[in-house]
């Protein structure tokens, strides 16, 4: 075997491994996690981090395709243009694409490096691996970045030119706190700033990427269904990304969001997190921020329904401010029923629910569908298992609850 076929052998076992789904999600984490420590502008957005996450993963496979032939055609993958239009499209400059794409680059080159110096027995092959993969490496860079800097301009010019760019701007404006002045912002919007607005944020599951083509056409559908549920006179959207969406819905009066049911409106695969209504321009900004931290918890917890209130989940995230002082009182509050076993788990929930209706063993029984003797005997084991009453000093027990049916195993006692 030449030296040359060694060469193109190793790199084909190397891209093989490097391609099986678990290694693969390992290496988009950890070149991910590199970006997002040196480029500051993506740390700081969520979408951005998300679209980054799918082009990483896309543009991953390709290149280490690319890899093993010889072939000087690069063909970039959907992805990485919705990245690239999603940079435009926030106003950042055409640096931050590039720098995304020149970490991306030292991060795989030097993990090759490793992984070549770690497997690589023999002196002579190592550099040529090594050689070779630098030079298809640079070549795929290079094209990419000629690419994509196309795709970026055209998209901000598209932007620059029309009312979206300026519908975008005002809206991050008015997030930033810069603009005060209700009806001058409502006349930019085409937006009625002075009534109730309830903000959401949409996006499309990682699970979904068959939708993201069109993605943005798919949630803006998602969010007029729950505009028709609570009977909002006009909505406002921008997209965040290739695959979320932010909208803002006007109504007259304050809608009431209790009852709120969309389930079989709303596709599989789409989540949508929805702050409390707020007034005029002050409530606007609210109810944004309070969505994206719906958006944040809905994230870090198992997906049980497309929607997640802000009013369910405040508490937890005020709680999420001191993480580790919430674990502590998780722990210490639920010290008997912080398994991760069914019994505690039924437990835990016949308890918050015999708290949530003031200690009501009838209302309890009823709205978990058992007999109220079954709702009495858990409470029984439950302070059994607790070593004290469940009803004096309740506060720091139904805060602990919370956080854990939010949390689940994260933060339970294996």
């Amino acid at each position: 075997m030449s030296a040359d076929d060694m060469v193109l052998a190793w790199l084909r076992e190397f891209a093989a491994e490097a391609l099986v789904p678990g290694t693969l999600d390992g290496l988009v984490a950890r070149f991910d996690a590199v970006i997002v420590a040196e480029v500051p502008e993506v740390s700081a957005d969520r979408e951005l981090r998300r679209d980054l996450d799918a082009s990483t993963r896309d543009q991953g496979r390709a290149l280490l395709v690319h890899l093993t032939g010889d072939s000087a055609e690069v063909d970039l993958p959907p992805a990485a243009h919705d990245l690239a239009r999603t940079i435009a499209r926030r106003g950042l400059h055409l640096r931050v694409l590039m720098q995304i794409y020149r970490v991306g680059q030292k991060a795989l080159l030097r993990f090759a490096a490793e992984t070549a110096s770690e497997r690589i027995t023999d002196p002579v092959l190592e550099p040529k691996v090594l050689i070779r993969l630098l030079e298809r490496a640079n070549h795929w860079l290079n094209v990419s970045l000629e690419v994509l800097a196309d795709t970026y301009s055209e998209e901000r010019e598209r932007g620059l030119s029309g009312a979206f760019a300026r519908q975008a701007e005002t809206v991050q404006a008015i997030i930033r706190g810069e603009i005060a002045d209700t009806v001058a912002a409502s006349n930019r919007l085409n937006y009625p700033l002075l009534g109730h607005n309830t903000a959401l944020v949409l996006w499309l599951e990682d699970t979904q990427s068959n939708q993201a083509e069109d993605g943005i056409g798919v949630l803006d559908s998602a969010a007029r269904a729950v505009a028709a549920t609570i009977g909002a006179r006009q909505m406002l959207t921008v997209p965040s990304g290739s695959r979320g969406l932010w909208a803002w819905l006007a109504a007259e009066v304050e809608p009431d969001l209790t009852a709120l049911d969309i389930g079989p409106d709303i596709p599989a695969g789409i989540r949508i997190a929805i702050g409390n209504p707020g007034k005029g321009i002050r409530g606007f900004r609210q109810s944004h921020t309070e969505a994206m931290a719906a958006q944040h918890i809905s994230e870090s917890r198992p997906a049980e329904t497309h929607l997640i209130c802000y009013a369910d989940v405040e508490i937890v995230h005020l709680l999420d401010g001191h993480p580790d002082a919430a674990r502590a009182l998780v722990s210490r509050e639920l010290r008997g029923l912080d398994g991760t076993d069914a019994a505690s788990a039924m437990l835990r929930r016949t308890l918050r629910g015999y708290l949530t209706v003031n200690r009501s063993p009838d209302a309890a029984a009823r709205a978990l569908g058992v007999h109220k003797n079954t709702v009495r005997y858990r409470i029984q084991r439950a302070e059994e298992l607790l070593g004290r009453p469940v009803g004096p000093n309740r506060l720091k027990l139904e805060l602990a609850l919370e956080y854990a049916d939010t949390y689940g195993p994260v933060v339970l006692k294996e």
